[in-house]
């Protein structure tokens, strides 16, 4: 290495004594060099090393000697090397580098972290260098980038804004949550004044608060709004030091914060207690204050003028004075519980005269100040009349709530501003949030990936359009097909929506089971595991009338119902499908067309891997022309019964009623030839025989009606019936046996219902029923009969018959009661053919008829007749 002398020409020393010192100053460096720790070292041109100081040992491992001639590049560790080589080619070409750092590679393979400082010598052509342990210089760093970002980020993330004023309010600096809270861009406030953001109301206020801050150091600024980046009043609490003598400050210093919701909410307290002094004081309801013993403090109008009392008169007095005296330890018990903090409601019934009984529904509310219940406030209200309203509103708001959780698909409703305003359960399942996470939030914000896509177009054509919108749609966020339906309505938009992605999965493979399925004949449904329509085939619809697109989504156990399908069964189909087995279902159907057709359908669950049912196959089979010929067998069986029923009268006609007066004619005739013509006994006989002879004709007679009602069941005349044409016949025939007796009859029969029927049976139908209330009217009370008539949403009329007389055991009475000739009450005559005529024409007309009567309280006869209806 080469060292310079520094003596100066002009030295006039000897020789001698200019060796003496250029050694001695040689000596010097060599000293300082060889006790210091930093390594000092020469590179020639070529980046060799031509001089090496002792330190290396200590730095780097090796000896000054093991490093000459070695090309230093070889000794940086290997991620730093392009840079190293990159600042020796700088300091090669003439500009000297400080603090420049590196790592090198120590003897023992470790790495060493070193600073260095460099410069080039033109005149050497060698480059001198410095390094230093960089060890303690970089964790010092590292503290203070820490230390840095530390205050940056209380700075930007703390609640604090901090801002720098100077003697006239502009800004000379902006720091803090100033962003983040007042939404500003960095810089954008500097050389602002803050007088124009503060609102025009609060610029006095501040303008005095300045006045003052220029007098003394520290100083709380009032409330103010200050005006945010969106034009926003936002209410800040701000605190400002002087420092304008402060030569490292040279400013007011503003530390403020955003206060807008704690002072919205003061705002709103106090507006909460005027609002409360005048709904105490113009409560339609009654209202007072009370201490913990009961005792009133204050009262409002309606209450002071219920009791007819000033409120001088009112106060110190309690509340169970005005009561009751059976209600006081209700009211005592609930006052006690107000004064443990809880808020309280109860009904109490006070007694009116004539039986009446007003309701009063009562409110205690504790009044708590610093966590002590200091007093109550009783609101009692008055809801007699409501009561049962309530009850009925409360059972209506639980059965809305169920059926909304229970809605299968899931739900929400946006408002006008797109906000959420309910989701259901299921909403959470499919999409994964809780309702916390959404509600009053818009829908943007929840899914801004909807913003310009499916959704937000058939959304917005809802809104505009006024109409719903259907539409199938992939939820990027959830990874999910949706099936999703939105109806428009005056509060925003309620959306049903249910997770389709099997569906849609699964549609490639349907596909190409529907190559298949659309070759045969039968109809193949594939359902949800809750029945729910996917797919249907061609023959479906040629057996049905009903397209694909009408189909799906249909419940099928529902969907092809008709007048006259049976509602049980598609209970029983939803019921089979929970169980996830196969079977087999026969139901009758209707086609879109409205023509009846007989079904049979066979169910296939399909399972997954863990037993799940994912769809169901069904096979539809037309089984009409099979279900006909079972009708017909039927029908046939039906007939057979009535006939041999009808045999079987005819016979016990025959034998019981014919038999009798036939024997005693022939008896009677044999006997009369034997007596004398002249006799008593022979007119007797005679006589005895004529009477024989007359019930011999009517048995006959009977028998011929029976024949004849059969023989024209099958071809009954019919024709529209005004029903209270009919009925007012049959009364006034009936009117002055009813003036007679004094009895009553109360019909209920629009004159405007008319039905397709037989006319003469529907006479004879009224005619027996009220001749048989008047025959067999009680002795111990007036009678009464009651007629009413309505139209069945199923078709036809339901009559209603009822009277109070005499009645009959129904039980002794049995299968007897429509038969011929059976009679219940033995104080009267009759042979026995009202009923018996009743319910043959009911049934002759197609209708059914049931009874039921108790001993002496009177019969009632409901009868539904099919038919066309018609209403003038």
């Amino acid at each position: 290495m080469h060292h310079r002398n520094y003596l100066k020409p002009q030295d006039v020393r000897s020789n001698k004594v200019e060796v003496t010192k250029v050694q001695w100053d040689q000596k010097i460096i060599e000293n300082l060099i060889s006790v210091s720790s930093d390594l000092l070292c020469v590179i020639d041109e070529v980046g060799k090393y031509v001089y090496v100081s002792a330190s290396s040992k200590e730095i780097l491992g090796y000896a000054p000697e093991e490093l000459l001639e070695k090309h230093f590049i070889d000794f940086v560790a290997p991620n730093d090397k392009a840079l190293t080589w990159e600042t020796h080619e700088t300091v090669f070409n003439g500009t000297p580098i400080k603090n420049f750092y590196n790592h090198y590679l120590h003897k023992s393979g470790t790495t060493v972290p070193l600073s260095w400082s460099a410069v080039w010598s033109e005149e050497e052509r060698v480059i001198y260098c410095l390094g230093r342990d960089a060890a303690d210089l970089r964790l010092a760093q590292q503290k203070l980038a820490q230390k840095d970002e530390f205050h940056s980020t209380l700075l930007q993330h703390g609640s604090d804004m901090l801002g720098l004023l100077n003697e006239v309010g502009e800004y000379i600096y902006v720091g803090g949550a100033v962003s983040r809270l007042l939404n500003y861009e960095p810089g954008q406030l500097i050389g602002c004044n803050v007088f124009d953001l503060i609102h025009p109301d609060d610029v006095p206020l501040a303008g005095e608060a300045l006045a003052k801050i220029l007098r003394q150091e520290v100083v709380q600024v009032p409330d103010l709004r200050f005006k945010n980046a969106h034009g926003e009043w936002r209410w800040i609490e701000a605190i400002v030091s002087n420092q304008l003598e402060n030569p490292s400050v040279n400013a007011l210093v503003v530390s403020s914060r955003d206060i807008t919701e704690r002072k919205e909410a003061s705002l709103r307290l106090a507006e909460s207690e005027y609002r409360f002094r005048s709904l105490f004081e113009n409560n339609p309801d009654n209202a007072t204050y009370e201490n913990r013993e009961g005792v009133i403090l204050d009262a409002n109008p309606t209450f002071l003028s219920c009791v007819g009392l000033p409120l001088e008169e009112v106060v110190s007095k309690k509340i169970i004075d005005f009561l009751p005296p059976e209600v006081g330890p209700l009211c005592d018990e609930n006052l006690e519980r107000a004064f443990r903090g809880e808020k309280i409601n109860f009904t109490i019934e006070i007694p009116k005269p004539n039986d009446k009984v007003v309701r009063l529904n009562i409110t205690k509310i504790p009044v708590v100040v610093n966590g002590e219940v200091i007093g109550v406030h009783s609101i009692a209200k008055d809801v007699t009349e409501v009561s049962v309203a309530h009850t009925i509103i409360e059972k209506q708001a639980e059965t809305l709530q169920t059926i909304f959780e229970s809605i299968t698909d899931a739900f929400f409703m946006l408002g006008k501003d797109w906000r959420f305003k309910l989701v259901n359960g299921e909403f959470e399942r499919v999409l994964g949030l809780k309702r916390d996470e959404c509600l009053g939030k818009t829908i943007w914000e929840v899914f801004p990936e909807l913003i310009n896509g499916e959704f937000y177009k058939y959304y917005k054509q809802a809104i505009s359009t006024g109409q719903a919108v259907k539409f199938e749609s992939f939820l990027q966020l959830s990874k999910i097909w949706l099936e999703v339906k939105a109806f428009p309505s005056e509060e925003g938009l309620s959306v049903y929506f249910s997770d389709i992605t099997e569906n849609v999965l699964a549609q490639e493979e349907r596909e190409k089971l529907s190559l298949v399925a659309s070759k045969i004949s039968n109809g193949v449904i594939i359902t949800t595991p809750k029945g729910k329509i996917e797919w249907v085939n061609n023959a479906f619809t040629r057996n049905t009338g009903y397209t694909f697109d009408e189909a799906k989504g249909q419940n099928l156990a529902t969907f092809l119902e008709g007048l006259e399908t049976d509602q049980e069964k598609g209970q029983e189909i939803t019921e089979k499908l929970k169980k996830g087995i196969p079977f087999n279902i026969m139901v009758l159907h209707y086609k879109k067309s409205g023509e009846k057709v007989w079904i049979s359908m066979d169910f296939t669950p399909i399972l997954t891997d863990d037993g799940q049912v994912s769809q169901h196959i069904v096979i539809q089979k037309d089984i009409t022309f099979r279900k006909a010929a079972e009708e017909r067998h039927l029908e046939m069986t039906r007939d057979l019964y009535r006939q041999n029923r009808d045999l079987q009268q005819f016979t016990y006609i025959v034998s019981h009623n014919l038999r009798a007066p036939v024997a005693n004619a022939m008896g009677l005739a044999d006997f009369l030839t034997k007596l004398d013509k002249q006799s008593a006994m022979y007119d007797t006989s005679l006589a005895h025989l004529k009477t024989s002879v007359f019930k011999l004709d009517t048995v006959l007679r009977d028998l011929n009606m029976i024949l004849s009602l059969r023989d024209q069941q099958d071809i009954l005349e019919r024709e529209m019936v005004t029903l209270a044409d009919v009925f007012e016949q049959v009364r006034l025939y009936f009117m002055e046996s009813l003036a007679h007796h004094k009895g009553e009859i109360v019909a209920d029969i629009s004159p405007d219902v008319k039905i397709k029927t037989n006319r003469a049976y529907l006479y004879s139908i009224f005619y027996n029923l009220l001749s048989n209330a008047i025959k067999y009217r009680s002795e111990a009370r007036t009678l009464r009969v009651e007629i009413s008539c309505q139209v069945c949403s199923s078709g036809g009329l339901e009559i209603h018959f009822a009277d109070n007389g005499s009645g009959f055991d129904m039980e002794k009475a049995g299968n007897n009661v429509f038969k011929l000739y059976k009679r219940f009450h033995n104080n009267k005559k009759g042979r026995g053919m009202g009923l018996f005529l009743v319910k043959t024409h009911v049934e002759s007309m197609g209708g059914t008829i049931e009874m039921k009567s108790k001993l002496n309280e009177g019969t009632r006869v409901e009868i539904h007749i099919p038919g066309e209806i018609a209403a003038n």
